[in-house]
């Protein structure tokens, strides 16, 4: 048994017998459906889009008291267990300037990471001083309104500096209004158990944390194909086995996610995952709010293929009484994903599902 597995079967076992975490996790809604880059990056600039939901994050620089120092992409796990980490003392404390702590290893252990392996330390700094660098912008389309939202998380930056070299490890960090604001607005509550189970692995963070607000949003059970989830998660993938190397890699991923956040109920179907409504990774989910002078900023509706209405259900089944409704489903989310989505989804479905079943039957 490998180091992770073991830890995925102990932290499994702990949230199943003992109560709820008295800390809770929390990632901002953008980044729970589109996330910062899972591999190292080329360049100075990454866009990840899927639908009505983008972020843009470009490279930026740190003084460290004698020069600029010009950062990379932050990329991998490490990056998004610090922005959840930061996100959740701002959300505990209602205060946009987060306390670090004068060391790396106060701040891993603080989020469940080893603290004694010179490697993790080494990674986790370089990854933190990018995050900190970073601008991030997030763009949505809601309500026909393109809105775009400048946020550069960290606007204060204050590093501890040793005496013999310069050592840009932070101790304290101040948010930018702006994000703050959309923050406590949008906060997605999160097991932070989960995540240190999960911390190997950016793809399992990213799956973890769409499905902690995805799932709690849901009215009935919809199916997302496997090509619409290789769009939204699998950027990295190229070549012409990107679509299987993608949902192996996504079915092992959500296993392991599953094991950790037992109130998912999710259903594998022939090309695709079936969602079903449940009770997000914190059962007692603290909703907080800030005083604001303006009206709160509105966040996208979570990214999502149509629902099949019962209705539409019973007429495919009179036209093809032995073909699976879900399957065409997937057939037909993947075309329209090169079309524009239509006003009527179940009348549109129905009209491909006659052209598609006259050559299955």
């Amino acid at each position: 048994m490998s180091s992770v597995e073991h830890r995925l079967i102990e932290t499994a076992a702990v949230i199943r017998q003992e109560e709820e975490s008295a800390y809770i996790g929390y990632q901002h809604g953008i980044l729970c459906q589109v996330g910062l880059p899972r591999k190292k990056t080329e360049g100075r600039v990454f866009q990840r889009t899927f639908k009505k939901a983008s972020v843009l994050v470009r490279a930026g620089d740190l003084w460290d008291g004698e020069k600029w120092v010009e950062q990379p992409l932050p990329y991998g796990p490490k990056p998004r267990l610090a922005m959840i980490y930061i996100n959740s003392e701002a959300v505990r404390t209602q205060n946009p300037q987060i306390e670090i702590g004068s060391s790396c290893a106060e701040f891993l252990r603080r989020i469940g990471l080893p603290d004694h392996d010179g490697r993790t330390y080494n990674l986790f700094k370089r990854q933190m001083m990018s995050l900190s660098a970073t601008e991030l912008s997030l763009g949505f389309t809601v309500h026909n309104e393109a809105v775009t939202l400048n946020a550069r998380p960290v606007k204060e930056f204050r590093a501890w500096i040793s005496h013999d070299q310069p050592s840009l490890w932070p101790g304290e960090l101040t948010l930018t209004n702006d994000y703050f604001g959309s923050l406590i607005e949008h906060a997605v509550p999160l097991d932070p158990r989960a995540l240190g189970a999960l911390s190997h692995s950016a793809l399992a963070l990213d799956w973890y944390c769409f499905l902690g607000r995805r799932l709690y949003e849901l009215e009935r059970a919809i199916k997302i194909p496997f090509v619409s989830l290789l769009e939204q998660f699998g950027q990295e993938y190229r070549g012409k086995h990107s679509y299987l190397d993608f949902k192996k890699e996504l079915l092992a991923t959500n296993r392991q996610v599953l094991a950790v956040y037992p109130d998912a109920k999710i259903e594998q179907v022939n090309g695709g995952l079936v969602l079903y409504p449940s009770h997000p990774p914190i059962r007692s989910k603290i909703k907080v709010r800030i005083k604001s002078k303006g009206p709160p900023k509105v966040l996208p509706p979570a990214v999502r293929s149509g629902s099949l209405a019962e209705k539409t259900i019973e007429q495919f089944r009179t036209l093809f009484p032995r073909l699976d409704p879900y399957s065409c489903q997937g057939d037909f989310d993947a075309w329209i994903q090169r079309k524009e989505e239509p006003n009527d989804y179940q009348r549109a479905f129905l009209g491909f599902a006659r052209k598609w079943g006259k050559g299955k039957n």
